[in-house]
C-alpha cells in the first residue's frame, strides 16, 4: 500500500469540518487519506510553517498564499463556482462543498493526480491485457479477488477496468448501469455501431479510492443472456481499441454460457478460483473433464486457465491433497493460494474491500506472478507453497 495522502482541510464550519471527518474515519479513504481539519486563517499558517500536505482543499474566505506546498483546491459554496473541470493554467481549481462526500473526495483525486502528472494522459502501450475471474462453484470469492488485485494493479500505476459479466451481479459497487444504455449498447455491439465508442465510457463509473473504473453488470436478466461469443469479442475489442487501460479484469459466473466462452476465448489468461471443500475440488474436476472432451468448444482454451488456491487455512481437504485432475489427467498446480480472511465472513460485496494486510501481500505476489503487459503477453510463473495460507487459521 502507498503511503497515505495528507490532506489540510480548512473551513469555518467545524459541523461540516465534523461530518467529513467522519466519512473518512469509516469508509475506506481512510486508507489512503490522513486529514487534519482547520477552522481559522491563524491554524492554516501555523500548519504551514510546521508541515506540509499533499493537498489542501481551503474554503475561499481563507487568505490563500502565494507559493503553497501542494495542490490548492477551493472549497466553494456553488457549483456554478466550483466550474466543472480542471481550472486553467495560473487558477485554482474547485470542488462544490455540498456534494455528495464520495464524489467530493474523488473530484480531489482526480484533480491531484491530473496535477502530479501534467500535460497529455500517459499513452497505453499496445493493448489491453484481459484477465478473467472464473471458478465451477459459487461462493468462491472471484468478486473480491478481482478487486482486490485491481486495486493492487492501479496502485503500481496500471489503468484498470473491472467488468461484471455474472447474470445476477452482486452489490459490490455502489452505482448501477443505465438500463436504457446498457441495452442500446449490447445492440451496437452486434451491429458493428460507430456510436457504441462512445456509449462505452458512459456505462463506466470509477471505483473511489482505488484508482479503477468499473462496470457493475447489467441489471437486465435478457442483456446478459442475449450476449453471444462474438458480443463479447466485439466488446473486448472495442475496449483495448479505446486504448485507455492498461488491464482488463472479468467476473465470470460459473456456467459455461456463451457469454463466459466469449470471455474465455477473448482473455489472456482465465484465474480458475478452487476452495479447499470437496464440493470446489469434484466440479472443478468434473467440469475440467467435460471441457476436455469439448464441451461447448471450450478445449481450446484450458491452456489458458491457471489456478488459485482462495480462502486457504493452510490444512487442505484429502480432496485437494489428491490433487484437482487436470487436462492430462495430473493434478493441477496452484499459481497462488490466498489466505482465508475471518473477518470477511459475515461480510459482503464492497464490504470486503477493507484491507487485510497478509491478503493484500499474496495479491500483490500473485500479480506479480501473472505481470500483465500491453500487448496481450501475460508471463505467468507458478509458485504451490503452503507459505500463502495464514499461519494457524481455521474457518471461524
Amino acid at each position: 500500500m502507498t503511503a497515505k495522502l495528507e490532506v489540510v482541510i480548512a473551513d469555518r464550519d467545524a459541523d461540516y469540518l465534523g461530518l467529513l471527518m467522519d466519512y473518512v474515519r469509516e469508509s475506506d479513504w481512510s486508507e489512503l487519506l490522513s486529514v487534519r481539519q482547520l477552522t481559522r486563517p491563524d491554524m492554516l499558517r501555523e500548519h504551514r510553517q510546521s508541515r506540509e500536505a499533499d493537498i489542501y482543499l481551503i474554503h475561499p474566505d481563507f487568505c490563500i498564499e502565494d507559493g503553497m506546498d501542494g495542490l490548492v483546491i477551493l472549497l466553494q459554496e456553488t457549483p456554478g463556482e466550483a466550474g466543472g473541470g480542471p481550472a486553467d493554467a495560473g487558477e485554482l481549481a474547485g470542488i462544490y462543498k455540498y456534494r455528495p462526500l464520495h464524489q467530493l473526495f474523488g473530484q480531489m483525486l482526480e484533480l491531484y493526480r491530473s496535477r502530479s502528472n501534467p500535460g497529455e494522459p500517459r499513452p497505453v502501450s499496445g493493448a489491453a491485457s484481459v484477465l478473467s475471474l472464473y471458478s465451477a462453484s459459487g461462493g468462491s470469492g472471484k468478486t473480491t479477488v478481482a478487486v482486490h488485485l485491481l486495486r493492487c494493479l492501479a496502485e503500481k500505476g496500471q489503468r484498470c477496468l473491472y467488468w461484471n459479466m455474472e447474470l445476477f451481479p452482486g452489490a459490490a459497487f455502489p452505482q448501477e448501469a443505465d438500463v436504457e444504455l446498457a441495452a442500446r449498447f449490447v445492440y451496437g455491439l452486434r451491429t458493428n455501431a460507430d456510436w457504441t465508442d462512445e456509449a462505452l465510457p458512459k456505462l463506466l463509473a470509477r471505483a473511489e479510492p482505488y484508482g479503477f473504473d468499473y462496470f457493475p453488470g447489467f441489471r437486465k436478466v435478457k442483456e446478459s443472456l442475449d450476449l453471444t461469443r462474438d458480443d463479447v469479442a466485439s466488446l473486448i475489442l472495442r475496449v483495448r481499441a479505446a486504448g485507455r487501460y492498461d488491464v482488463v479484469v472479468i467476473d465470470l459466473e460459473s456456467t459455461l454460457h456463451e457469454r463466459v466462452l466469449g470471455a474465455f476465448a477473448t482473455s489472456d489468461v482465465v484465474l480458475w478460483l478452487v476452495t479447499e471443500d470437496k464440493e470446489s475440488a469434484v466440479k472443478t474436476s468434473r467440469l475440467l473433464s467435460e471441457m476436455k472432451e469439448g464441451l461447448g468448444g471450450a478445449k481450446d482454451y484450458l491452456e489458458k486457465c491457471r489456478f488459485v488456491l482462495n480462502k486457504h487455512t493452510g490444512v487442505l481437504s484429502d480432496t485437494l491433497h489428491r490433487g484437482i485432475t487436470g487436462v492430462e489427467g495430473k493434478a493441477v498446480p496452484m499459481t497462488a493460494r490466498l489466505p482465508y480472511v475471518s473477518k470477511w465472513k459475515q461480510l459482503h460485496g464492497a464490504e470486503r474491500s477493507s484491507s487485510d494486510p497478509l491478503f493484500a501481500e499474496r495479491i500483490a505476489e500473485m500479480a506479480e506472478l501473472i505481470r500483465p503487459v500491453s500487448g496481450g503477453d501475460p508471463i505467468v510463473r507458478t509458485i504451490d507453497s503452503p507459505r500463502a495460507s495464514r499461519p494457524n487459521s481455521r474457518h471461524d
